[in-house]
């Protein structure tokens, strides 16, 4: 947002005051300053002079050379134009004058010399194109600068938008200069909303329909106006704050805009199809031109105003082209309106049209202004060009025109929350000078907020707080150290257990820890499909890509995956995140659930099935690994079918029968729904279950004392629809009880040619400990022997 120093003294004599401790105060007490700059500093050496003489150049066709006084001095100049005549006022550019970059030097064109250069439109800044010099009315001053003929000496501060986002009544000049002025103890001296104007009898014809749709809404019938161009004053100070003049009664609406913060719009009376207005929203599908030349087709529910039947503008937002103030108007209709927020909100996510209006309005305004600034409005009509304007009495509603904040407080939480003594008197001064109404009993306050400050902004004790604390600047406030006890803090095992996994993965085994957004859309809730019904939409959704929130981890690995496929031959992610799951708390609430997901990109092309499979072997040991690592060795793996993955890749560990990981290979068909060229393996831990059980058995010691004996190991490979299951066998094994039995686990899995088609070879490895005894010959042929039979006698063919 831009502000004019020159338009801030209006109001409060800040030139009283060095500006240095203006700009100081401002940082400190109100808000950042993102630039000062002084307004086209550069036209400063651009004056205005007369031309005496005119005469052909000696030495070149097209150039002319003039003689041109300032009133107390002669100036030489040779120029092109064919627009200037002897007794023309217009701008020189002295030498050391930069235009566009380029310096105006005193130079000789064809041999005569030239002390400056005039200057057109387009080389003051004014015009994108002109076809000539500029020339002054005969009237003008001699001598001038440009910047003070069109009061452009100004200084021009551009205040960060983001540090007054919770602040509407800064959103103009007025609103800046009472709070600079009760900030640096100075007066108030001009107050734009005490305009006084007489109405005319009646309304005109024009009614209002009383609508739930906005807190205020009023329109008043103005005749006799005349559209001209603006007075050099309005003008001029739009254009200092970033808006283009168009004439003299459109420019009252902005002008009101930056002056008081307060959005109107103008109709055409005679483009009105009806005398009745009302606030009403809009229905699927509907659509009208606007005054950007766009015709957006409208979603349901988007804030209309509706002349009639017809819709005339996108409240608070933009107005209709149709109905558009044009030079051929006579009569006008003025709209002075306060509208809820959430729905100007709803409008500019849903058109993604953002208007000077709009942002005003999205912050939260009060109502309290709608009929003052009509009156205000009228005064600037008939300042800039509309002497003889007939205005009607408004008509319409104020539903929030009795509301008043008051907010009951005490000497001692403010001096706790603040951190500071401050006395009654300082207290109340303090809130006075901000506008607030204070009343004090002994120690207790009831301060009334001022209107202007009622609507979001100061509504309990602790923004009362604030407003002390950045009135006497927080650099006044003391530093301590914070007073409390010292006490072993509580355990926290979901906590220490998501840090040593955390630690796991990321120094034992090298993936990489990634971040997402707990936002996700609608395509990404039906990744895992058993959870898309309980899925939880945000009521002030965003775009649709962020509308729900998300229910599963599984769609921001894959998206983070994508974006590195081509990048990294290796792709190892994994994320600490919850899921949110709308089931167990009703229908307002909703479940968290906490994860940690992993995500491994293949390194092999999707068709290479055997390396692929390696792969995935290779993360399910790391999972083994991870379990060993957190002391719960006696996890069991079971298949089973997840719709998301792969049907032949998909596994499940439980671990006291409970479910705790999942692991399988992401299906192709989402694969291709997240242009995921390579083969995706996904593993996701229950966090909350894993804490339960580690809790339970983690602290249990499963150390077995080293035996004496060597350690022994037999392999035995079997074959195997490619569909079996490869646990079948090793579970049956461990119902043997075999003694010596420390493990058993698949070695290799190995498909081709010489095993058949529709086969795989399976290798199991199984190894063995004694603790009392050597192992003989006798022994590991009995054992090899026992699983040899094991496996003929369960339909196993031995390979």
């Amino acid at each position: 947002m831009k502000l004019s120093v020159d338009w801030l003294n209006e109001f409060t004599p800040l030139s009283q005051i060095p500006f240095e401790s203006v700009l100081e105060k401002i940082n400190t007490s109100i808000c950042e300053i993102d630039d000062v700059e002084e307004y086209k500093s550069h036209l400063t050496s651009v004056i205005t002079v007369k031309i005496k003489s005119l005469e052909k150049h000696p030495n070149a066709e097209k150039l002319q050379t003039t003689i041109a006084t300032d009133g107390s001095k002669d100036y030489q100049i040779v120029t092109a134009a064919t627009n200037v005549n002897v007794g023309d006022i217009v701008p020189l550019a002295l030498p050391g004058t930069k235009l566009d970059g380029k310096e105006i030097l005193d130079s000789e064109l064809r041999g005569v010399r030239s002390q400056g250069m005039y200057c057109s439109e387009k080389e003051l800044g004014m015009a994108l194109e002109s076809s000539g010099v500029l020339i002054f009315p005969k009237d003008t001053s001699l001598g001038i600068s440009v910047r003070k003929y069109f009061l452009w000496e100004d200084t021009i501060l551009t205040i960060d938008n983001k540090s007054i986002t919770h602040r509407p009544d800064l959103w103009s000049h007025f609103g800046f200069a009472r709070e600079l002025a009760s900030q640096l103890q100075i007066p108030l001296h001009h107050f734009p909303l005490q305009a006084e104007t007489k109405w005319e009898s009646g309304n005109d014809g024009l009614k209002v329909e009383t609508s739930d749709h906005a807190h205020a809404y009023y329109v008043t019938s103005i005749q006799n106006v005349n559209i001209t161009t603006s007075i050099p004053k309005i003008k001029s100070r739009l254009e200092k704050c970033g808006i283009r003049s168009i004439n003299n009664v459109v420019d009252v609406s902005n002008y009101l805009l930056l002056e008081l913060g307060q959005p109107t719009h103008f109709f055409d009376r005679s483009k009105l199809q009806s005398t009745s207005l009302t606030v009403s929203k809009s229905k699927d599908g509907d659509s009208f031109a606007l005054l950007d030349d766009t015709s957006p087709t409208l979603p349901g529910n988007i804030l209309l105003i509706q002349n009639g039947s017809t819709p005339v503008a996108l409240a608070g937002v933009m107005g209709g082209k149709d109905s558009a103030v044009t030079d051929g108007t006579k009569n006008i209709v003025m709209e002075s309106a306060v509208f809820k927020r959430e729905d100007v909100r709803f409008t500019i996510r849903k058109t993604n049209i953002r208007t000077e209006s709009a942002v005003r309005y999205e912050k939260g305004l009060d109502s309290y202004t709608c009929l003052p600034v009509i009156k205000r409005a009228v005064q600037l009509l008939i300042e800039n060009g509309n002497p003889n304007v007939k205005v009607f009495t408004p008509q319409g509603f104020n539903h929030t025109e009795s509301k008043r904040v008051t907010i009951e407080t005490n000497l001692q939480f403010l001096r706790h929350k603040l951190g500071k003594k401050i006395t009654l008197p300082e207290v109340t001064d303090i809130l006075q000078r901000l506008g607030f109404e204070v009343t004090s009993k002994e120690e207790s306050l009831s301060v009334v907020v001022p209107k202007y400050r009622q609507n979001y902004d100061v509504t309990i004790p602790e923004d009362l707080v604030e407003e002390i604390g950045r009135t006497i600047g927080y650099a006044s406030i003391r530093t301590e150290a914070l007073s409390m006890a010292v006490e072993t803090p509580i355990r926290n095992p979901l906590r220490e257990l998501e840090r040593r996994v955390k630690n796991f993965l990321a120094l034992e085994v090298g993936f990489n820890e990634v971040y997402n957004y707990s936002f996700a859309s609608p395509t990404d809730a039906k990744l895992e499909s058993n959870l898309e019904s309980i899925s939880l939409k945000i009521a002030n959704e965003m775009p649709e890509e962020h509308s729900i929130l998300r229910n599963s981890l599984y769609p921001g690995l894959i998206k983070q995956a994508k974006l590195n496929q081509d990048r990294f031959e290796s792709v190892n992610l994994f994320e600490l995140g919850r899921t949110y799951h709308k089931q167990g708390n009703g229908p307002e609430l909703a479940d968290e659930k906490r994860w940690i997901s992993i995500l491994s990109l293949s390194k092999h092309k999707p068709t290479d099935l055997v390396s692929i499979e390696q792969e995935f072997l290779k993360i399910r040991e790391t999972i083994s690994e991870l379990f060993l690592f957190l002391n719960l060795p006696n996890l069991v793996w079971k298949k089973e079918t997840r719709n998301h993955f792969h049907p032949n890749a998909s596994l499940v560990v439980y671990y006291d029968e409970k479910e705790v990981v999942e692991l399988g290979i992401l299906h192709t068909r989402f694969a291709d729904v997240y242009d995921i060229k390579r083969r995706v393996i996904l593993s996701k831990i229950n966090m909350e279950v894993l804490a339960e059980i580690w809790e339970t058995h983690g602290r249990t010691s499963h150390f077995n004392p080293p035996s004496h004996f060597p350690q022994g190991q037999l392999d035995l490979s079997l074959l195997m629809n490619e569909s079996d299951a490869t646990e079948s066998f090793a579970n049956l094994v461990k119902t043997l009880q075999i003694p010596e039995l420390e493990s058993v686990y698949v070695q290799t899995i190995f498909q081709g040619e010489s095993v058949g088609e529709g086969k795989k070879s399976v290798t199991y490895r199984f190894r063995l400990m004694s603790y009392d005894k050597t192992f003989t010959q006798e022994r590991f042929k009995e054992l090899s022997d026992s699983l040899v039979t094991t496996a003929k006698d369960n339909g196993y063919t031995l390979r």
